[in-house]
């Protein structure tokens, strides 16, 4: 969970550092990613019906994955990020994968 909730958070040039901690703080422990295969099946194919090419942008896909966990332990979020950069078709990505899933979600 520390990992997990605090990953997006940071710039990627600081997450081999903050990996290198969480290795410090705790030799020997490999705690596994989380995954949501039913929820990242449906943001799949709710990008591929927006002509996006989900399984080739691993990082972005990632990062979609980050705002879910987000999405489920925070009562607000904010996503920033410079122009171009995916921020609103992550979230609609979200929103649609998340729909499909379970009740309609909207992402403001």
């Amino acid at each position: 969970t520390l990992r997990d909730m605090n990953l997006s958070k940071l710039i990627s040039e600081d997450v081999p550092l903050f990996l290198s901690l969480i290795g410090d703080l705790f030799p020997g422990l490999q705690a596994a990613k989380a995954t949501f295969p039913e929820i990242e099946a449906a943001m799949r194919k709710a990008a591929s019906e927006n002509n996006l090419q989900y399984d080739k942008a691993p990082e972005w896909a990632g990062k979609c994955v980050q705002l879910l966990e987000t999405y489920y332990v925070r009562h607000g979020i904010g996503v920033v990020g410079p122009t171009g950069a995916g921020k609103t078709t992550m979230t609609d990505t979200l929103a649609t994968g998340l729909s499909a899933v379970d009740v309609k979600h909207v992402l403001l």
